[in-house]
């Protein structure tokens, strides 16, 4: 006997969920693994365009009739950070298991809720973190898992734009989004990063962060454009730290949407004694037989990590497996966010704690 599609209900018909969800969404329906039993938005005309776009039953407007009408085996959670943790809360008590974009919550406090909301629901939560996914993400951990690095000691990671602030979404308000570039694209790197350096417990965080572009009339912001009222923009555009974890491992960390630099940089590195790895260029830098060597790849497999990451957790349902982005490594990044916001709050470091 086939077993029974799962029921999907999809929060959020944003650029993200049109462009990096349902339509990975849709690939599994058509593979007769799930179907997707709703869609909603606040906006009737963009849920209606998704319903009728990727095959999805019934749109809806109002995410609390959605979930009231009709029982769902996974609800993926696509809206703003400030809806997070309500709407994922409200999931997993309809018996839903809950895949939800990053950040995994505006503040610790929200992250915790959830997680023990899931395990009380014994339902799965999984924060999307899709750069674990990627084909080069998947083959470094595979580098460090073997033991190649040795004993790994510090770590850097950075996400660097020349000029790229969102213009939608509300990226750019505080009281939607909590911050800015840290939370926005910081988040995927100190996931990643975190991930390669076996998942360390954070325990202290000196910070600092600024806004010296986003509110600003006279921006030029030409790949990404400029929609959003300056007076409005009241989050970070530039975020720098320095991160000390529990068995005496470092991290160091840069994020920014507009910066005076060359051209927009990404990448992360992670060092042992033995070797180290970087992503930019992709490759193990070590020392053999009297000199120094570097190791490349000629052949990385070509995968898409928000595809990767929907896929994974619909086998983890379906097999009740668990899942690769564990909540409680979810929650370590989001102390660290909450950590560098009051470190820089503060000036002074401040101390991570592990409640």
């Amino acid at each position: 006997m086939s077993k029974k599609p799962l029921r999907v209900a999809v929060a959020g018909c944003g650029d993200v969920a049109q462009t990096k969800h349902l339509p990975h969404w849709n690939e599994l329906a058509n593979e007769e693994r799930i179907e997707i039993a709703a869609v909603c938005d606040i906006i009737p005309g963009r849920a209606d365009f998704c319903r009728d776009k990727f095959g999805a039953d019934k749109a809806f407007t109002d995410f609390a009739e959605m979930i009231e009408y009709a029982e769902y085996d996974v609800l993926d959670v696509c809206t703003q950070n400030r809806l997070h943790c309500p709407m994922t809360i409200d999931g997993l008590k309809a018996g839903a298991h809950v895949l939800v974009e990053k950040p995994m919550a505006m503040n610790v406090r929200e992250a915790q809720k959830m997680i023990k909301t899931a395990e009380t629901a014994e339902r799965k939560l999984m924060v999307a973190q899709y750069m674990r996914f990627e084909g080069y993400s998947e083959l470094l951990k595979k580098v460090v898992d073997a033991g190649e690095l040795g004993e790994i000691y510090t770590g850097r990671t950075y996400w660097m734009r020349r000029r790229g602030i969102p213009g939608w979404g509300k990226f750019h308000v505080a009281a939607e989004s909590l911050g800015g570039p840290l939370i926005d694209i910081g988040v995927h790197m100190l996931d990643l990063c975190l991930w390669l350096m076996g998942s360390p417990i954070p325990v202290a965080a000196s910070g600092k962060v600024y806004r010296k572009f986003g509110d600003r009339k006279d921006l030029v912001n030409p790949e990404w454009g400029v929609p959003y009222p300056a007076e409005e923009f009241d989050v970070e555009d530039y975020a720098t730290a320095f991160i000390r974890f529990e068995n005496g491992v470092t991290l160091t960390t840069d994020f920014s949407w507009a910066a005076n630099i060359p051209d927009e940089v990404e990448g992360l590195s992670v060092l042992g004694d033995k070797a180290g790895i970087s992503t930019n260029p992709l490759g193990v830098y070590s020392s053999e037989y009297g000199t120094i060597t570097h190791k490349t790849f000629d052949f990385v497999p070509e995968k898409y990590g928000h595809r990767g990451a929907i896929r994974h957790f619909v086998e983890c349902v379906e097999k009740n497996k668990s899942v690769l982005v564990r909540p409680e490594e979810s929650l370590r990044v989001q102390k660290i966010i909450d950590a560098i916001y009051e470190s820089s709050d503060k000036n002074k470091e401040v101390t991570i704690k592990q409640q």
